[in-house]
């Protein structure tokens, strides 16, 4: 829709108009001095009485001399007209703001071609959310396939179109602790500190973090770790990959000497080391919640070591009772 104008259009009602009329006949051959009208176009048409009392109204169709209008337009009032008063195509507010208004589907391709926004046809910031209605642009318009899921952005294929995936580099972190003061031996053992991740993606990657204290039995104990990847339910007896019957999804990320010498005391000191390890899957392993795990054991050949505490569970004299942390960082697929 979209309204129109003329230059000078004027003429005389070439019959009497009541007010509830709705088609208006003005002087013989006048009509093509007045817009041509298709589709959904429209003008404003003043009308004037002898005593000089005004009516806006609308035409949205003319056929020859004979206008079709909507009457009382812009606060006016429907009145009686007689022959021979006029008509005439004035500027009138509403047909202002009716031309500072695109109106649907009226912005096409060929005004948008390359470099075209640069030119007179659209001015710099002309086009502002107020102008396009809600949902107007579809995703057909952008050359884009469905909807996409909650919490995708649309990206660039390289190519001129476009698709739904996810955005950026970390998609998501999760944090796990562990307070507990468990008690291991020399198998590998889990389920005492575990993190959950539902992933934002099959194919993501994951950086696992962690932060694990353990106290010493004896001073020539030292503490394996490793993190599971299995997304298998927690605990049980795993061996990481590179040890004897190691598991392809349970990796040894660290080892943790005892600070002790020989003295009894010093082998209750309590050893830590922060502990990292980037993990991509070989297949996309899709999007079910997945649970990974510290697994970890003594190595030495008598003893055991034990999470968060000297192992006489005293005070250590660095860290009272600590709170060993992992934290999941999942990340999409390519970035690193």
């Amino acid at each position: 829709m979209s309204v129109k104008f003329s230059n000078n259009g004027h003429s005389t009602l070439a019959s009497s108009l009541t007010t509830s009329a709705t088609s208006i006949t003005v002087a013989s051959g006048h009509g093509a001095r007045f817009p041509s009208l298709t589709g959904s176009e429209y003008f404003y048409a003043t009308l004037i009485d002898s005593s000089n009392n005004l009516e806006i109204v609308k035409v949205t169709a003319r056929s020859s001399d004979v206008l079709t209008v909507t009457r009382a337009q812009e606060s006016t009032t429907a009145r009686a007209y007689a022959i021979g008063d006029r008509v005439e195509l004035r500027v009138t507010a509403q047909g202002l703001v009716d031309v500072g208004t695109p109106a649907a589907d009226s912005i096409i391709n060929s005004m948008i071609a390359d470099d075209a926004v640069d030119t007179p046809q659209i001015a710099d910031d002309a086009i502002t959310a107020a102008l396009i209605d809600d949902n107007a642009v579809g995703a057909a318009a952008l050359n884009v396939s469905g909807n996409g899921t909650s919490g995708q952005a649309l990206l660039s294929d390289g190519d001129g179109s476009f698709s739904y995936g996810v955005a950026g580099g970390v998609l998501q972190i999760k944090t796990g602790t562990y307070t507990g003061n468990a008690t291991v031996g020399g198998t590998y053992t889990g389920g005492h500190l575990t993190v959950s991740v539902t992933p934002k993606t099959a194919d993501s990657s994951y950086l696992i973090i962690a932060n694990c204290f353990f106290g010493y039995q004896n001073h020539d104990l030292f503490a394996d770790v490793g993190v599971d990847v299995s997304g298998a339910s927690p605990g049980g007896n795993i061996t990481p990959e590179g040890a004897s019957g190691g598991g392809d999804t349970c990796y040894h990320i660290s080892g943790i000497a005892s600070t002790a010498s020989t003295s009894s005391v010093d082998d209750w000191t309590i050893a830590t080391t922060p502990m990292h390890y980037f993990w991509t899957p070989s297949s996309d392993l899709g999007t079910g919640t997945r649970t990974f795990q510290i697994v970890s054991r003594r190595r030495g050949s008598a003893g055991s070591i034990k999470w968060n505490e000297r192992w006489d569970g005293g005070t250590d004299s660095r860290n009272a009772r600590p709170v060993s942390t992992m934290t999941v960082i999942e990340i999409s697929s390519g970035v690193i």
